[in-house]
């Protein structure tokens, strides 16, 4: 008689406290093989089985083996979301970074949340700034958080949304430089009200 996936779970939770690393590494590893040669044909239960599998797989593994694993998911569409989202809240961008920067299944806030940790790595900041698409929840963050020159990356991307707090933000931080004022210019959903606020950078 086949396992429910209830029932394959459970297994697994008695099975993993007594399982070396290496047997974790060695698993996970097939089973990400198993998913990668399906992902297009598996709905959206098979794929949470998968993810809930696979979420229990990585505690206990090292960044090799983690970072491994965010390369191979990082370009799937509907990757493990849960799993995704582990490596994305890792501290080392070889871990992280990947995934942040290309992982489309990645809501805005996990995203946001990566970016707004304490002491964040601003190559981490530059990873999620990559992204060819941004919701202004996350460039909220990345405009807080990140200098002049990844400011001038999302500005300068088309598809990057940005609130009218984020233009603020900038705004206010223009300090004179006029360069940084016409790509905030530039911006066909700059809201009118703080368009003036660039006349007297720009000469205007």
């Amino acid at each position: 008689m086949s396992l429910t996936p209830q029932a394959l779970l459970a297994e697994l939770d008695t099975t993993l406290p007594q399982v070396e690393e290496s047997w974790r590494s060695t698993v996970l590893r097939k089973i990400t093989d198993l998913f990668l040669s399906g992902a297009d044909l598996y709905n959206d239960q098979h794929v949470a089985l998968f993810d809930a599998v696979m979420s229990r797989l990585l505690p206990g593994l090292d960044r090799d083996d983690l970072a491994e694993l965010g390369n191979r998911l990082a370009g799937i569409a509907n990757a493990p979301l849960n799993v995704l989202a582990s490596l994305a809240r890792h501290l080392d961008i070889l871990v992280c970074g990947p995934v942040l920067e290309q992982a489309k299944a990645l809501p805005d806030k996990v995203l946001a949340e990566a970016a707004d940790r304490d002491r964040v790595d601003p190559n981490i900041l530059a990873k999620i700034a990559a992204r060819p698409r941004l919701g202004e929840s996350v460039t909220d963050v990345l405009l807080k958080r990140g200098g002049l020159p990844l400011q001038r990356k999302i500005l300068d991307n088309p598809d990057a949304r940005i609130s009218e707090g984020g233009f603020a933000r900038v705004i206010m931080g223009l300090d004179g430089d006029k360069e940084l004022a016409q790509a905030v210019a530039a911006r066909n959903d700059l809201p009118p009200e703080l368009r003036l606020w660039l006349k007297d950078i720009l000469g205007q």
